[in-house]
């Protein structure tokens, strides 16, 4: 268990650079403050599979623990949190689908 907690801790740290640099694209591609080809190319193509898999580890190691606290286990949570990953990988595997084959 501590592992997966300082797996979730990394993940967040690496969310967080994540969002900051979103932002930096983001204001570079509306004010072009430096090269906003390159920045526009982070933001909107390669930034998001490593900020999404960063964020559904995050988010679904929070549900996890408040949908199913050690001292019980219900079904419901099981499959809440089960379709909550699913639906995210799903996401993820539709923008690496187009991506790839666009």
């Amino acid at each position: 268990m501590k592992r997966m907690s300082s797996l979730n801790r990394i993940s967040a740290w690496f969310l967080l650079v994540c969002f900051w640099i979103y932002m930096l694209t983001g204001i570079d591609t509306l004010r072009r403050i430096m090269a906003p080809e390159i920045s526009s190319l982070i933001h909107l193509k390669y930034l998001f599979v490593p900020a999404q898999a960063a964020f559904t580890f995050h988010s679904s190691y929070a549900l996890g623990k408040a949908l199913m606290p050690k001292d019980r286990c219900s079904i419901s949570g099981v499959i809440l949190l089960t379709l909550y990953v699913l639906l995210n990988l799903a996401l993820l595997g539709y923008f690496i689908f187009g991506i790839l084959f666009a």
